[in-house]
This record gives C-alpha cells, sequence and structure tokens, in this order.
C-alpha cells in the first residue's frame, strides 16, 4: 500500500473518540481532513471577522477617550495592552479549536453536530463572549478616565467576561497538561491567564477610586469645616468688638449728661 492510497484512507476515516483521562467522557482524539467543512471554515473567518471587529471597537474607544485618560501607566498603557491581548488569545483560541479540536481533546458532546456541523456549541458561544467583552472594554476604560464616577457594575461585568473567557481552561480537565501540543498551551492558558488577570485590574481600579473619592471627600468635608469654625470666630470676635465700642459710647453719653 503506497502514501497516497494510505492517506486516501486516513483522510475518510470516522472520528475517533477515546476514555478521557480525568473524567468518564468521551474526547476526540483523531479528526480527518473531510471533516473539516465548508461550515466549519465559514465558522473560523466569522469568529475572526469578530475579533476584528471587537478590536476596532477597542481602538474607537481608546481615542475616544485618550484626552482624559488618567496620566499613570496602569490607566493609559496596561489596560489597553491587557485588552488587546484578551482579542488576540481568545481569537487564536475559538479559531484553533474549531479547525483542530481533536488537538484540544474536545468532548465529544461539544464535538458532534446539532444543527449543521461540528463544533457549533463552540462557535456558538462565542457571541455572546464577545457582547460581554465590548461592553466590559468600554465600562474598564471609562473607569480610567479623569472624574470617573465609581460604579460597581464596571467590575462586575469584566468579571462576568473573565469568568466566561476562562471556561477555556476546562481543556485541562479533561486531560493531562503533557497531552497537549504547544500551540494548544499558547491559546488555552494565554486566554484564561489575561482574562484572570484583567478582573484583577478591574477591582484593583474601582478599589483605588474608591479609595481616592473617600479621602478627597473626607479632606473636603474636614476643610468645609474649619472653614466654618473660622468664620464663626471671626464673627463673635466681631460681635464682642462692636459690643465694646458701643459700651464705650454709652459711657462718654453719661458722662456728657
Amino acid at each position: 500500500m503506497n502514501h497516497s492510497t494510505l492517506s486516501m484512507i486516513i483522510n475518510h476515516l470516522d472520528p475517533i473518540f477515546r476514555r478521557s483521562t480525568y473524567r468518564n467522557r468521551d474526547v476526540l482524539i483523531f479528526e480527518s481532513l473531510d471533516q473539516i467543512s465548508w461550515i466549519r471554515m465559514m465558522m473560523i473567518l466569522l469568529c475572526i471577522t469578530i475579533g476584528i471587529g471587537t478590536f476596532i471597537d477597542l481602538i474607537i474607544n481608546c481615542i475616544k477617550y485618550r484626552l482624559i485618560l488618567k496620566q499613570t501607566i496602569l490607566h493609559r498603557l496596561l489596560v489597553p495592552v491587557l485588552l488587546v491581548l484578551n482579542i488576540l488569545f481568545h481569537v487564536a483560541h475559538y479559531s484553533h479549536n474549531i479547525y483542530n479540536p481533536a488537538a484540544y481533546y474536545e468532548p465529544k458532546k461539544l464535538y458532534l453536530k446539532i444543527f449543521f456541523t461540528e463544533m457549533e456549541p463552540t462557535f456558538l458561544f462565542n457571541f455572546p463572549l464577545s457582547i460581554v467583552f465590548i461592553i466590559a472594554s468600554r465600562k474598564l476604560l471609562l473607569s480610567c478616565t479623569i472624574g470617573y464616577n465609581r460604579s460597581m457594575a464596571m467590575p462586575m461585568i469584566v468579571t462576568l467576561y473573565s469568568l466566561m473567557s476562562m471556561i477555556s481552561g476546562g481543556h485541562y480537565t479533561y486531560e493531562p497538561f503533557k497531552n497537549f501540543p504547544f500551540i494548544c498551551h499558547m491559546t488555552i492558558a494565554g486566554e484564561t491567564i489575561m482574562a484572570f488577570f484583567l478582573s484583577i485590574i478591574a477591582w484593583f481600579i474601582h478599589l483605588t477610586t474608591n479609595t481616592s473619592k473617600s479621602t478627597t471627600f473626607t479632606y473636603s468635608r474636614l476643610t468645609t469645616q474649619e472653614t466654618a469654625g473660622s468664620s464663626i470666630q471671626r464673627s463673635m470676635k466681631k460681635h464682642r468688638s462692636l459690643k465694646h465700642k458701643s459700651s464705650d459710647n454709652t459711657s462718654l453719653d453719661d458722662e456728657s449728661s
């Protein structure tokens, strides 16, 4: 049997599953090239297109707020860079996962066709995740601006995105770390770690903003109280001075009489 004949046989084999190392569920370990339909290629292309659209939205908002961003490395550099890295790793992971699910030991229930082709659950989950990211990135960038009014909505929506994104780390609950190729580690760990860092940064900005505003409010209140106290003291002194003068004038009038 020559090489070309062997390749044709391999390419027409059905997907092969086996029991997961860590869980009592079947995972994909082999998929022939014929399984990659044009619909799946369109799914990959759409994932990349959504990622580009998300990146453009991020750039537009960075330009929108660039003049009022706080003058710190955290607010002007670290946050935008983290957001860009989240987009890159997310798009890379989802696109590659849909293209080569066997490399990720994709669970059978997530791989099998539901309506049109394989890998539909992963593809469909990308839509709500991308929408949540757009909302979270806008709120996080707004929190980096001067005069930002603190709100729990910002860290909560960023945390929601982070938890949804860190689901990608679930691949490691099926197979040992050593079983995955390097590119899979890059996409899985990259998306998971970047999402985790983003939530930490969001809560840090929220808590430090609260502390800053609380300190400013306390200082302003003390200053107001001191000013009010000084005004009262000046008024009392002026009142005593007028009273003293009035008393002197009365004494002079009595002597004149």
